[in-house]
């Protein structure tokens, strides 16, 4: 089982690191922002009113202000302040709730939603593990509420937990979140990440650690190597075998089930690395490179050569 205290510490001690990190890894954070636009196009599709927005694990609210803006430029959503993706949805009138384990990086969020004058629904603390969903008319003061949300973002929990019992409740719990044909999104890690990672910066450590570390950890994904932070790495298909575990669950216990539409490399083929000099571009620049990966970022034959890979499901 997960220690999410050793998670909630380092992210206290480390609050602006993965606002910095995404800086960084432009391309992950265009493609990612490009799907979840889609994803909001797809609902308001379907009805014209305000959407009502979870982003659990949401941190600063990393993910934000082109989300609303259809001809927004990505290149300078790289460079967003934190809460951004909270405060754009409120300004644009949609109801938004960030919930996160980390007090100081919800600290930073509330900092900025103050200064752009925008009203969060709420900004909770809270372990997505341990989250209780009940119905509304139980527990009027909650926003872990039944059939309550149009989207659920959980771009940050499937890095860290380490059981899958872990996993299978967070997702349950986010289904049945969702109003009916709601949609989730969920952001995991690669184990190829890791590895890519450690062929260009110390190889020999595979060989090394192999018996004590790595024959366990490429059978499982738990990165548990550091002791100052518990990871989970996976891929596309323990992904989608994740979801049908989920699927199967809710479906017994429930009217409704979780189907997995979309699994998304969110750097397309140019994981590992590959992509930093994208972030030198100038926009106009920049964007064609985007438009390119975006062409094959759902190619199977490609899944394996993102760090990232960003899982869509809708409540049926």
């Amino acid at each position: 089982m997960t220690d999410t205290q050793v998670v909630a510490e380092w992210y206290n001690q480390n609050a602006a690191l993965e606002h910095n990190r995404l800086n960084a890894c432009r391309l992950e954070f265009s493609v990612s922002l490009r799907v979840i636009d889609q994803c909001l196009g797809q609902l308001r599709q379907r009805s014209d009113q305000p959407l009502k927005i979870l982003d659990l694990g949401g941190g600063t609210g990393r993910y934000g202000k082109p989300m609303l803006l259809p001809m927004i430029n990505l290149s300078e959503a790289s460079i967003a302040s934190p809460a951004a993706m909270s405060v754009e949805l409120a300004r644009k009138g949609h109801s938004v709730t960030l919930a996160d384990i980390s007090r100081s990086e919800l600290e930073l969020a509330k900092s900025f939603a103050v200064e752009s004058g925008v009203t969060l629904d709420a900004i909770v603390e809270a372990d997505a593990r341990t989250i209780q969903v009940h119905p509304k008319e139980e527990d009027p003061r909650s926003v872990f509420t039944t059939s309550t949300y149009d989207l659920i973002l959980c771009q940050g929990p499937m890095y860290h937990l380490l059981a899958e019992s872990e996993r299978t409740d967070v997702l349950c719990a986010c289904a049945s979140m969702l109003r009916a044909n709601g949609i989730l999104a969920v952001a995991f890690v690669t184990q190829y990440a890791h590895l890519r990672d450690i062929a260009q910066r110390d190889p020999s450590r595979l060989a090394t650690e192999f018996d004590s570390f790595y024959r366990e950890y490429l059978a499982s994904g738990r990165y548990t190597r550091n002791p100052s932070m518990e990871s989970y790495h996976t891929n596309a298909e323990d992904v989608r075998r994740l979801f049908r575990k989920v699927d199967g669950l809710l479906r017994t216990h429930d009217s409704f089930g979780l189907a997995l539409s979309r699994i998304v490399a969110c750097e397309g083929f140019l994981g590992g690395g590959l992509a930093g000099k994208l972030g030198d571009l100038s926009p106009d620049v920049y964007e064609h490179w985007v438009d390119v990966v975006m062409q094959c970022a759902e190619d199977e034959t490609l899944l394996g050569n993102a760090d990232h890979l960003l899982a869509i499901a809708e409540r049926r």
